[in-house]
């Protein structure tokens, strides 16, 4: 049967997902439940109004005290039933089953156990200030402490081995039972009893939505994953922290999921784009544009004495270096695949790191290159190719040449301006090793490049020559022409690239590569 009373704007603006769940029904069907276009059962439609008449008290309530937002997403953990929130009853009631997993750990049961009975306060849309809820660690630590369970879960947390080093207070309140720690990333915190499991629920959401596929199931899945996580880094260990990386123009065509030395491609689905991207003109483009590598980052924590910067493991120290090598390789991967193709330039546009203890969002927009109009196509006939570049990329020695990645990227994302065209002439000298005698690029340009050797050659010679007018100060191109010569510029040294990681591997980071490159004749070059 239908629902006769009309369903209010509010509820609807909650979202699907948490009616799905309280229904036990299909997002689709809910979908269609909230557009009054659904028969439910008679039980369904009891449930649902019970919603519905829920949401309405809670929200006058929340519009007498003036704050309806805050005072409405405030209450709607702390409506329980007989020590079950009323979502989970109302799921029970209408044949719905929560994951019961065997698990032996007691405190990975226990937090197993809060999260299904949470899982469900993770759906329910908070329209346009998302952090009132699912970033709400306080109604979250306050919902947990109405369970009938929390005792045992603090308790379990504080008898665990790893967890024993990280509270300095210890007291009979939760929330003064704390440790202070400073992370590898440089950030300071606070840990408390009350705190911990909500951060752990809260960064296990975030992880699990990414990644795209949701349900309780794996929800709890996810948090007992972060809880490994966090104990190991509790323990003073160096933990694998989940890291992603968006990236722009280029597309998954016919493969959801490929695997790579730097970890795992996954293209946008509607689920991981309304998550990781929000921005609806974005989630539409991404249909067809647009992936997110998921790979590790090493990350510790130190609690009590905190350490100086120089005192944590290499490992650690290292990481950004690592993410940033992985992001270049990547990049460079793709250019090389499509270099015949003039594709446009492929860049990350946002990073996100999932760490177990931190209480705010941990994504980080990029400043990155333009959205091209048509990406390229990743499809299967080229699998072999990435796999041969992200090989051969791997296998060379190439820090002499990672200003070159760097610069190439800082042009393409400001190509107009005389900056980026610097940018890009830089790389071109760095590819080269040209220091004092970089007036010798346009030769070993010659001696590299095949097939269009004169002209690669010309444009060097030409490049050089603006390179001289800029710093005299009588550049006066005007923006189109700027854009021009640096998209030449970048061509040319992603060519270079091309037949130097080809031809000679071994001078890619060679000190002396600009005077051997231009000894060199066609016939000892190494193939």
């Amino acid at each position: 049967m239908l629902v006769k009373e009309p369903i209010p704007n509010f509820v609807k603006a909650m979202g699907h997902r948490v009616v799905a769940y309280i229904l036990n029904v299909t997002e689709s069907e809910a979908r269609q439940v909230l557009q009054n276009q659904y028969r439910l059962s008679a039980k369904q439609q009891d449930t649902f109004i019970s919603y519905v008449q829920l949401c309405r008290q809670m929200r006058a309530v929340a519009l007498s005290q003036g704050d309806i937002e805050q005072s409405f997403f405030h209450r709607i953990p702390h409506v329980l039933q007989n020590g079950q929130h009323i979502f989970s009853v109302w799921r029970n009631q209408n044949d719905g089953f929560q994951p019961s997993e065997s698990i032996s750990d007691p405190l990975a049961k226990s937090l197993a156990a809060v999260a299904t009975e949470l899982y469900p306060l993770f759906l329910v849309k908070a329209g346009t200030k998302p952090h009132l809820f699912y970033r709400a660690s306080g109604y979250l630590s306050a919902a947990i402490a109405q369970l009938p369970g929390h005792k045992a879960l603090y308790r379990h947390i504080l008898e665990d081995p790893s967890f024993e080093r990280v509270f300095e207070t210890i007291s009979n309140e939760p929330s003064e039972t704390l440790g202070h720690y400073v992370d590898s990333k440089g950030k300071r915190g606070v840990i408390t009893l009350s705190s911990l499991p909500s951060a752990i629920l809260l960064n296990s959401y975030d992880l699990m939505r990414i990644r795209g596929p949701m349900s309780d199931s794996t929800f709890v899945e996810t948090v007992l994953e972060l809880l490994e996580i966090a104990r190991s880094v509790a323990d003073g260990e160096v933990a694998q922290i989940p890291l992603f990386v968006g990236f722009r123009n280029a597309a998954l065509v016919d493969l959801d999921e490929l695997d790579t030395k730097w970890g795992t491609i996954r293209r946008y689905t509607p689920s991981i784009a309304e998550y990781t991207l929000h921005l609806p003109s974005l989630m539409a483009k991404r249909k067809d544009s647009g992936f997110m590598l998921e790979s590790g980052y090493a990350y510790a924590i130190n609690s009590g004495d905190l350490l100086e910067d120089d005192d944590w493991p290499d490992d650690v120290l290292e990481a950004d270096n690592e993410k940033m090598s992985t992001e270049l390789n990547i990049t460079l991967c793709l250019a090389m695949c499509f270099l015949n193709d003039s594709p446009p330039f492929v860049a990350p546009e946002w990073v996100w790191h999932v760490d177990p203890f931190s209480l705010e969002g941990a994504k980080e927009n990029v400043d990155t290159v333009k959205e091209a109009d048509e990406p390229v196509q990743i499809t299967t006939r080229i699998l072999d190719d990435v796999e041969n570049w992200s090989l051969l990329l791997e296998d060379t020695d190439s820090t002499g040449i990672r200003l070159a990645f760097s610069r190439l990227f800082s042009a393409a994302r400001q190509p107009s301006r005389i900056d980026g065209l610097l940018d890009a002439m830089v790389a071109l000298r760095n590819i080269f090793g040209a220091g004092s005698n970089a007036d010798d690029v346009p030769k070993a340009v010659e001696a590299l490049v095949s097939g269009d050797a004169d002209e690669a050659a010309q444009l060097a010679l030409e490049l050089a020559e603006d390179w001289n007018q800029i710093l005299q100060g009588d550049a006066w191109w005007d923006a189109e022409e700027v854009r021009e010569k640096t998209m030449l510029c970048i061509s040319l040294c992603l060519t270079c690239l091309h037949h130097l990681y080809l031809k000679m591997p071994t001078l890619v980071s060679d000190p002396d590569r600009l005077a051997k490159i231009v000894s060199k004749t066609k016939d000892n070059i190494a193939c």
